[in-house]
Protein backbone atom coordinates (compact mmCIF):
# COMPACT_ATOMS: atom_id res chain seq x y z
CA UNK A 1 0.00 0.00 0.00
CA UNK A 2 1.32 3.67 -0.71
CA UNK A 3 1.97 6.37 1.40
CA UNK A 4 -0.37 8.06 -0.21
CA UNK A 5 -3.30 5.18 0.50
CA UNK A 6 -2.03 4.87 3.92
CA UNK A 7 -2.78 8.34 4.91
CA UNK A 8 -6.76 8.36 3.04
CA UNK A 9 -7.43 4.83 4.71
CA UNK A 10 -6.11 6.65 7.75
CA UNK A 11 -8.47 9.74 7.61
CA UNK A 12 -11.38 7.76 6.35
CA UNK A 13 -11.26 5.52 9.33
CA UNK A 14 -11.54 8.03 11.52
CA UNK A 15 -14.90 8.68 11.13
CA UNK A 16 -18.42 7.12 10.67
CA UNK A 17 -20.05 9.82 8.41
CA UNK A 18 -19.37 8.75 5.66
CA UNK A 19 -21.20 9.73 2.04
CA UNK A 20 -21.30 7.36 -1.13
CA UNK A 21 -19.94 9.54 -3.60
CA UNK A 22 -19.33 8.45 -7.56
CA UNK A 23 -17.56 11.36 -9.73
CA UNK A 24 -15.53 11.90 -12.62
CA UNK A 25 -11.97 10.53 -12.59
CA UNK A 26 -9.20 9.62 -14.50
CA UNK A 27 -8.95 5.71 -14.92
CA UNK A 28 -5.80 5.27 -12.47
CA UNK A 29 -7.75 6.56 -9.39
CA UNK A 30 -8.19 3.94 -6.97
CA UNK A 31 -11.17 5.65 -5.36
CA UNK A 32 -12.68 9.14 -3.85
CA UNK A 33 -13.47 8.81 0.13
CA UNK A 34 -15.86 11.26 1.06
CA UNK A 35 -16.57 12.05 4.98
CA UNK A 36 -17.77 14.29 6.89
CA UNK A 37 -14.75 15.86 9.41
CA UNK A 38 -15.45 15.22 12.78
CA UNK A 39 -13.38 17.83 15.35
CA UNK A 40 -11.40 16.65 18.19
CA UNK A 41 -14.27 17.14 20.33
CA UNK A 42 -16.25 14.64 17.56
CA UNK A 43 -18.35 17.41 16.72
CA UNK A 44 -18.78 17.18 12.81
CA UNK A 45 -17.64 21.01 11.27
CA UNK A 46 -17.18 20.04 7.63
CA UNK A 47 -17.31 17.96 4.53
CA UNK A 48 -13.75 16.65 2.71
CA UNK A 49 -13.15 14.10 0.08
CA UNK A 50 -9.71 12.74 -0.59
CA UNK A 51 -7.94 10.09 -2.80
CA UNK A 52 -4.43 8.69 -3.42
CA UNK A 53 -3.27 10.55 -6.59
CA UNK A 54 -2.94 6.77 -8.22
CA UNK A 55 0.16 4.96 -9.10
CA UNK A 56 2.44 7.43 -10.61
CA UNK A 57 1.96 9.60 -7.44
CA UNK A 58 1.97 7.24 -4.66
CA UNK A 59 3.17 9.54 -2.54
CA UNK A 60 0.30 12.32 -3.04
CA UNK A 61 -3.23 12.64 -1.98
CA UNK A 62 -5.66 15.08 -4.18
CA UNK A 63 -8.13 16.93 -2.23
CA UNK A 64 -11.35 16.59 -4.00
CA UNK A 65 -13.48 18.67 -1.71
CA UNK A 66 -12.92 20.44 1.26
CA UNK A 67 -16.01 22.74 3.37
CA UNK A 68 -16.67 24.15 6.61
CA UNK A 69 -20.43 23.84 8.01
CA UNK A 70 -19.99 26.79 9.52
CA UNK A 71 -17.78 29.44 6.91
CA UNK A 72 -16.14 32.49 8.71
CA UNK A 73 -15.77 30.84 11.69
CA UNK A 74 -12.23 28.54 11.66
CA UNK A 75 -13.82 25.18 11.13
CA UNK A 76 -11.80 25.52 7.33
CA UNK A 77 -8.51 26.15 9.30
CA UNK A 78 -9.27 23.62 11.73
CA UNK A 79 -9.60 21.35 8.91
CA UNK A 80 -6.54 21.82 7.02
CA UNK A 81 -4.55 21.93 10.08
CA UNK A 82 -5.73 18.37 10.63
CA UNK A 83 -5.22 17.71 6.99
CA UNK A 84 -1.38 19.09 7.03
CA UNK A 85 -0.63 17.79 10.17
CA UNK A 86 -1.58 13.84 9.43
CA UNK A 87 -0.02 14.56 5.95
CA UNK A 88 3.17 15.39 7.73
CA UNK A 89 3.27 12.37 10.07
CA UNK A 90 2.51 10.35 6.53
CA UNK A 91 5.17 11.90 4.87
CA UNK A 92 2.09 12.87 1.73
CA UNK A 93 2.04 15.54 -0.79
CA UNK A 94 -1.45 17.33 -0.84
CA UNK A 95 -2.74 18.47 -4.05
CA UNK A 96 -6.26 20.70 -4.35
CA UNK A 97 -7.28 22.43 -7.34
CA UNK A 98 -8.36 26.07 -5.71
CA UNK A 99 -11.46 27.12 -7.12
CA UNK A 100 -14.31 29.35 -5.37
CA UNK A 101 -17.54 27.25 -4.50
CA UNK A 102 -20.67 29.03 -3.65
CA UNK A 103 -23.21 27.51 -1.81
CA UNK A 104 -25.35 30.63 -0.82
CA UNK A 105 -22.78 32.20 1.61
CA UNK A 106 -20.72 34.78 0.97
CA UNK A 107 -18.00 32.91 -0.62
CA UNK A 108 -13.86 34.17 -0.63
CA UNK A 109 -12.62 35.29 -3.66
CA UNK A 110 -10.24 33.62 -6.00
CA UNK A 111 -7.50 36.00 -4.50
CA UNK A 112 -8.31 35.27 -0.60
CA UNK A 113 -8.67 31.26 -1.09
CA UNK A 114 -5.06 31.23 -2.81
CA UNK A 115 -3.86 33.27 -0.22
CA UNK A 116 -5.27 31.21 3.08
CA UNK A 117 -4.24 27.95 1.07
CA UNK A 118 -0.56 29.49 0.87
CA UNK A 119 -0.85 29.61 4.77
CA UNK A 120 -0.84 26.16 4.93
CA UNK A 121 1.97 26.27 3.32
CA UNK A 122 0.31 25.22 -0.11
CA UNK A 123 2.31 26.75 -3.48
CA UNK A 124 1.12 27.54 -6.95
CA UNK A 125 -2.03 28.63 -8.68
CA UNK A 126 -4.95 27.35 -9.09
CA UNK A 127 -3.63 23.68 -9.17
CA UNK A 128 -1.91 23.77 -5.67
CA UNK A 129 0.11 21.62 -3.75
CA UNK A 130 2.00 21.23 -0.50
CA UNK A 131 4.82 18.89 0.13
CA UNK A 132 5.51 17.31 3.28
CA UNK A 133 6.98 19.04 6.22
CA UNK A 134 8.76 16.19 7.68
CA UNK A 135 9.86 12.73 6.92
CA UNK A 136 7.26 9.83 7.34
CA UNK A 137 7.06 8.06 10.48
CA UNK A 138 4.66 5.40 9.46
CA UNK A 139 6.74 3.30 6.61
Amino acid sequence: MTKAARYVDHMYSLYRGRAAVTVGVNSELNSVHPFVFENRLNIPIGLIALSPDGLTNPDSVDIYHISAFMPGEGQGSEIMNFLCEIADEYGVRLCIQAEVQSNGNPAMTQAELLAWYHKFGFIGGNTMQRAPNSPSSTE
